[in-house]
């Protein structure tokens, strides 16, 4: 039921988020105005993501799921009411993330302590898929067939509000078993704002995954505000159906949660998010310059039919794309669900709430300016420079995470100081 009410909620939350990036994309043409609708989606996560990470630790959690989606169907129906234009659809971006907060801090906190530890890796594994799975159905199916049929924002709002609702039935039936995990000691002493902050700090391992995560969301963040200007210029295609053309990312990411799952018990974490880093630094950099790369394949014997595509706007450098994000979200998967795994299974349950918001509330920090920039950057220079640029530096900073001492010779979960 916790995978249900998940997908419900995502489907919706995906839906909505790329509906009013399209909107703006549509009304400014401005990668710098989606980027600023993007910061708008994160910044929430780190005032209100912190209340609500430390609200999913000390009140029930299937209550602030269940109100998390409630007022997230009561905000689609303020839009359905009151659609005011750009300066509206921020005000409805803000509302909606905000109550996210809740409902998402409330579901990561729970579910360490429905499943045993031995079983995490894999629980990881399913929650991931059922995001990859909703991000694939919002963002490459519903929000473009919606507007593309019916033309109309309401019509998406209202079928989003209905999906909220949905999920909020489904989180009152969430099992009621428990891990079995010991726990030591109990809540930190000081501030109760910087609970999650000192749990990372604490126990190293928990910090290398925490940085991982940051470095992953920050990259999405930013990549979230000019995907729409690189597809429009890059692959020289409508918004909504280059969304359709980048969807092959999502369904790397569920197979790469296939077989995650089972590294995560076998291979180093050090090992897998290598790896995991490594190529996804490489795809991101690989993506920034499709067309180059066509033309170039192109000129070789056994590659020479992507000169020959040519569908409408679809040719050659949309290929090169769709063969690229596929193994790009694969190894998104395996750096997600390692990190994840860790977490889960160091930290104590009664701090996984503040934990995650913590680290949520890093990400949405590191990403907040480097967003603005990006946006901006892209309007003057073009998206393949940005792109090539955030790839060098996530995998600068990747390096220097691997770099630092890692602790050795202890397992279980760590209680923060």
């Amino acid at each position: 039921m916790l995978s249900y009410t998940r997908f419900f909620s995502r489907v919706a939350q995906n839906a909505i988020n790329f509906g009013l990036v399209l909107l703006i994309s549509e009304e400014t043409g401005k990668a710098f105005l989606s980027s600023l609708l993007v910061l708008a989606l994160v910044v929430p996560s780190t005032v209100t993501g912190i209340i609500a990470g430390t609200a999913a630790d000390v009140l029930p959690k299937r209550l602030l799921i269940f109100l998390g989606d409630i007022v997230r169907a009561g905000i689609c129906f303020y839009f359905l009411r009151n659609e005011g234009g750009v300066a509206g659809y921020y005000v409805v971006a803000v509302m909606i993330s905000t109550a996210t907060q809740f409902a998402t801090s409330a579901e990561g906190a729970i579910l360490p302590s429905i499943v045993t530890r031995d079983e995490l890796a894999r629980a990881n594994a399913i929650s991931q898929a059922v995001g990859g799975a909703a991000q694939l159905i919002g963002l490459g199916l519903l929000t473009p067939v919606v507007l593309r049929l019916f033309d109309s924002p309401r019509t998406l709002f209202g079928i989003c509000a209905g999906l909220f609702a949905i999920a909020a039935v489904q989180a009152w039936w969430i099992g009621r078993t428990h891990s079995g995990r010991q726990e030591i000691g109990g809540e930190p002493t000081g501030y109760w704002w910087l609970a999650g902050w000192r749990a990372m700090r604490a126990d190293p391992r928990v910090m290398h995954a925490a940085i991982e995560l940051t470095l992953l969301s920050t990259a999405i963040i930013i990549l979230s505000g000019i995907i729409p200007t690189y597809i429009t210029e890059i692959l020289d295609l409508p918004v909504d159906i280059g969304a359709v053309i980048l969807s092959p990312a999502a369904l790397g990411v569920v197979l790469g949660l296939r077989v995650a799952g089972f590294l995560a018990h076998r291979v180093p974490h050090a090992a897998l998010s290598s790896a995991g880093f490594m190529s996804f630094v490489v795809l991101l950099g690989l993506l920034a310059f499709v067309n180059k790369e066509a033309d170039f394949l192109g000129g070789f014997g056994y590659f020479s039919w992507l000169n020959s595509i040519q569908i409408g706007k679809f040719d050659g450098g949309a290929v090169m794309a769709m063969v690229l994000v596929f193994p790009l979200g694969f190894a998104y998967a395996l750096v997600n669900v390692a990190g994840q795994t860790v977490m889960d299974d160091r930290v104590p349950l009664h701090l996984r709430g503040r934990v995650g918001a913590g680290q949520a509330a890093v990400s949405a920090l590191a990403s907040s300016l480097p967003v603005f920039f990006a946006g901006g950057l892209s309007d003057l220079v073009g998206v393949p420079p940005v792109m090539a640029l955030l790839a060098a530096v996530i995998g600068a900073v990747a390096l220097l995470n691997l770099r630092q001492p890692r602790e050795t010779g202890l397992s279980g979960p760590r209680l923060a100081a």
